[in-house]
């Protein structure tokens, strides 16, 4: 499956919760904070870092993508089209596909229990890491 490069600067949205999920993204280097949305709140979901996967379930289920992406430092990431995704996984066994996709789901419904509860992890990010500046900030870069 072929792909192409982005670099993106230190807190520059790579994509916003609610957008059309048309890329699947591999951190190639630099670390992206995942964020969704609950209670007017902004909550930290997932650190991605080298080697990382971004915007899998939406490509698998179709959806918009469920959370938002800021690069933490200056990054690079990989990105599949979601034609060539598509592609790539019509080729797969149907069992594959809707295991696949059934992992999703529970993902996601974790995802949205830790933001719903306002769950800081330290091997997402800590309170510290995350006040209520930054959250300030990264809701004004969201909504450019």
């Amino acid at each position: 499956m072929s792909s192409s490069s982005k670099f993106l600067q230190t807190h520059k949205v790579l994509f916003r919760e609610g957008d059309p999920a048309d890329q699947l993204f591999i951190v190639k280097s630099g670390q992206v904070l995942c964020l969704k949305a609950s209670k007017e709140r902004l909550i930290p979901v997932y650190l991605a870092k080298t080697g990382d996967i971004l915007g899998e379930s939406c490509m698998l289920a179709d959806a918009p993508y469920t959370y938002s992406a800021i690069a933490l430092t200056q990054t690079e990431v990989d990105f599949v089209e979601h034609s060539k995704f598509r592609e790539v996984l019509e080729g797969a066994p149907d069992w594959l596909v809707d295991l696949s996709i059934t992992m999703i789901s529970r993902f996601q419904n974790t995802a949205g229990l830790i933001a719903e509860n306002r769950v800081f992890h330290p091997s997402i990010i800590s309170d510290e890491d995350f006040p209520p500046q930054r959250e300030i900030e990264f809701k004004k870069l969201l909504s450019q």
